[in-house]
């Protein structure tokens, strides 16, 4: 069955942060938490837009950031406030309601930008709530991990579709929704925005086992393979952080 993002997450709300306890989601996080580290050093106000049950919300938090969480799910936002994050809204990322220039900074983590059902509005809504020179934080899809994974499973009547759309179906066998899949290269081009990074979010690939084994050594490796535009597409998702244009 097909549904819309948030009608799924309700739906998965209280199972979410179990689905991401792996050994490679933990991983995953604590290599975003380190990107987030060198691009929000002082406290300031950050919209942590999709934020879910609040995970990147309660990391700044903790470190003196005032946080607005804002998501479209009543109940990823129900968890959120008992986890403790102290402000949440109910909305849209293509419809914000918060007046022009209010954060320093945005946060789309979780591929949220590879969720929205409008990404031009989304992001003319996140470059209209930003002060000029600040930052969008985001990850989303991997174009090419979701080729590759396409041409792997011999699904070549989904491939002509998904060269044209660059959107497939995640989720579930039982729901799913739709998620534009982002190229590297589509994100040097967004009006308004400059780039100031583009990184890869685990680019290779090592049993779980392994990387409880290896966990230093891994994280230390994955974090200078990110930086490696040549190996980007590899990445099963790619972190990026944006600046405003002054005058945008």
């Amino acid at each position: 069955m097909k549904l819309r993002p948030w009608e799924f997450y309700d739906r998965i709300a209280r199972a979410y942060d179990s689905m991401y306890e792996t050994p490679k989601w933990k991983l995953y996080h604590r290599l975003i938490g380190s990107f987030l580290e060198e691009y929000l050093k002082n406290p300031c106000r950050v919209l942590d837009l999709g934020g879910g049950t609040g995970k990147w919300s309660l990391f700044l938090q903790e470190r003196g950031f005032e946080v607005v969480l804002v998501d479209p799910s009543k109940e990823m936002l129900e968890v959120a406030r008992e986890k403790g994050v102290k402000n949440v809204v109910e909305a849209r990322a293509e419809d914000l309601p918060f007046p022009s220039g209010a954060f320093e900074a945005v946060l789309a983590l979780g591929d949220v930008l590879s969720y929205v059902e409008n990404k031009d509005k989304a992001f003319s809504e996140i470059r209209r709530v930003l002060v000029p020179d600040g930052l969008l934080i985001a990850t989303v899809d991997n174009f090419y991990t979701f080729l590759q994974q396409m041409i792997e499973k011999d699904a070549w009547d989904q491939i002509t579709r998904f060269l044209k759309t660059q959107t497939t179906s995640v989720g579930t066998t039982l729901f799913s929704f739709n998620s534009y899949a982002f190229k590297p290269e589509d994100l040097d081009s967004l009006e308004g925005f400059e780039t100031v990074d583009i990184r890869g979010i685990g680019v290779m690939e090592y049993p779980d086992e392994r990387i409880s084994e290896r966990e230093e050594t891994i994280f230390r490796l994955e974090r200078e393979l990110s930086k490696d535009r040549n190996i980007i597409w590899k990445a099963d998702h790619i972190f990026f952080v944006l600046k405003k244009k002054r005058g945008a």
